[in-house]
């Protein structure tokens, strides 16, 4: 009995450290690879103040640029993919604010425009170009990894810089971490309309300021970019819907790699060898994302070119 009693604290033990372990290793992953993103007014004098902002998150290096992963909504004074108006136009902050990025674990904020930006019309999805060499900074920032392919109860994982209670009239707010699972992938065309292509269905509990921050599994890989709740919806359309603030929603990883797949032949994306984005997404791997790998194939059987280059 003695032995059977030790097996059984043993074994509890080491679940229990097993699994602390790999919530930390999920919390660095993101303390380290989610931005700050603010937009100032006066920026350069005294009177400057945060106006809008949200997150992002880094997916990729190459030499000392950085491309960081946000929503188009978040770098944009006005997106209308989110809004049910026929009148609405999209429309880019003027010259008089500026797009910052930092985080808090970085020395130096990084002043961006909007000829280092790439943004989508049809999907809530942006991407910043940050060239560290015309800062002069040799600052690191920790890329995060691609995850695989998402399921319904598996754990989930965000972080981003919210607008709620101790974090309120702040320029520069501090990040929040929640805990969830996947409720659903939504991937008819009907539902998709419903919710401006957000397929991830969560209960992780985001709020604003947390959209374009990182949605991540158990392994701390990056699933998708968070950035929409049911109550913005009600909000818009004046529609009711019962229990409209239980579900969070987010823009799976994989619709990014799909637009730029589809969209190869255009210019200024992953694709043009000209284009200060080329080679942005990072690469992902043929055995652990065989998935991804097949549906490109299905999808576009004339883009095997393209697909081959994303995958190693």
């Amino acid at each position: 009995m003695g032995k059977i009693l030790i097996s059984i604290i043993f074994t509890s033990f080491f679940f229990h450290y097993s699994y602390a372990s790999e919530i930390t290793d999920v919390y660095k992953t993101l303390k380290n690879s989610t931005i700050r993103i603010n937009i100032w007014k006066n920026y350069d004098n005294s009177y400057r103040e945060t106006i809008s902002g949200g997150s992002g998150v880094v997916i990729n290096r190459i030499d000392n640029t950085y491309f960081i992963l946000t929503n188009s909504h978040v770098i944009l004074e006005k997106f209308c993919l989110l809004e049910y108006s026929e009148y609405c136009s999209d429309r880019e902050w003027d010259d008089s604010k500026t797009i910052v990025v930092d985080s808090p674990s970085t020395e130096f904020e990084y002043i961006t425009d909007y000829d280092n930006i790439i943004w989508w019309e049809n999907y809530d999805i942006a991407v910043i170009r940050l060239d560290m060499n015309e800062y002069g900074s040799n600052e690191i920032f920790n890329p995060i990894k691609i995850g695989g392919n998402g399921h319904p109860l598996m754990n989930i994982y965000a972080a981003g810089f919210p607008l709620v209670l101790g974090n309120l009239d702040k320029d520069y707010l501090d990040m929040f971490y929640c805990s969830g699972v996947l409720n659903n992938i939504i991937t008819d065309s009907a539902g998709l309309a419903q919710i401006a292509n957000y397929s991830l269905v969560h209960n992780c509990g985001i709020a604003g300021g947390m959209s374009g921050g990182p949605l991540v599994d158990e392994n701390a890989m990056l699933l998708g970019i968070n950035g929409l709740k049911g109550v913005s919806l009600v909000e818009e359309t004046g529609e009711v819907f019962t229990d409209f603030d239980l579900y969070d929603f987010a823009v799976d990883i994989w619709d990014v790699y799909r637009l730029e797949i589809a969209s190869s032949d255009d210019e200024w994306g992953h694709f043009d060898t000209n284009s200060p984005f080329y080679g942005y997404l990072p690469k992902l791997s043929k055995n652990y994302h065989s998935n991804f790998y097949n549906d490109f194939v299905n999808l576009y059987p004339n883009k095997l070119k393209e697909i081959k280059e994303l995958f190693e």
